[in-house]
């Protein structure tokens, strides 16, 4: 069994919006308690927003570094491109009948979780999903408080990660960042989307590509056939950043 929280992240200036899956092996709320203890917060009554303002605030710097650290080791990511709003539920049920075929998740029983807004309502959520083959292994429960199902708050770091990310790609974002302990140069910066991307990139749901052990492309990994679905709504221009952002990932050695 594995635990899916969804949530989104919203671009309407640039014509997408995004949602992520954080997919997790078992129940992660017990460990995101203790993370949130141990950087100054309380988990039962705080909740982590990337849309929170977190310039001049480091306890709130060092959580969301810890749980961007919990994503990497404990997380695996899948998401889904649509344009506008209005799409993202079903965009996100046809990423997750997507998933759930991955090796590593294909025949179990799942458990699902959709922040609130996703659909207009619970019970439309639940006839959409109903019209989604392929969904039967998955018990769904749609408008979902993210305060209270703590995996949400994971989905939504994804989210704007994978949302920044793409922006990046889309040549919507110039933003440099200075990287401490990165080996190099203390002055050394880099791209912020390259390195959100540097971050996450051994989490995305994908499988080998087939490559020959001495093939150029054996590090390379593909993310489209279960970690990536682009809505037919998406435009072009998105579509085709998203496809190339997201739709495989190099795992190699990036110095």
């Amino acid at each position: 069994m594995a635990y899916f929280y969804l949530d989104d992240s919203k671009h309407h200036k640039h014509g997408f919006s995004i949602a992520a899956f954080a997919i997790c092996d078992v129940e992660p709320h017990d460990e995101l308690e203790v993370i949130f203890a141990e950087n100054g917060f309380d988990l039962a009554t705080y909740e982590y927003k990337s849309s929170t303002t977190m310039r001049d605030n480091p306890d709130l710097q060092r959580l969301r570094d810890a749980l961007r650290n919990f994503v990497r080791s404990k997380c695996q990511i899948a998401v889904c491109v649509v344009d506008g709003d209005k799409q993202i539920g079903p965009a996100s049920l046809q990423l997750l009948k997507k998933a759930i075929l991955h090796p590593q998740l294909r025949g179990q029983r799942h458990q699902v979780f959709f922040d609130e807004g996703l659909f207009s309502s619970e019970s439309k959520g639940k006839r959409v999903a109903s019209d989604v083959s392929g969904l039967d292994d998955c018990t769904i429960r749609f408008e979902q408080d993210s305060l209270l199902v703590s995996g949400i708050q994971l989905a939504d770091l994804i989210a704007h990660t994978c949302g920044t990310m793409l922006l990046d790609e889309l040549g919507k974002l110039n933003k440099i960042v200075n990287v401490p302990n990165s080996g190099y140069d203390d002055d050394l910066e880099i791209d912020l989307g390259f390195e959100m991307w540097a971050g996450i990139r051994y989490a995305f749901l994908s499988v080998a590509n087939g490559a020959d052990i001495d093939d150029e492309d054996f590090a390379v990994v593909q993310v489209e056939p279960h970690g990536l679905y682009i809505d037919p709504s998406a435009s072009c221009e998105v579509a085709a950043a998203a496809l190339k952002k997201f739709g495989s990932i190099y795992l190699g050695c990036i110095h």
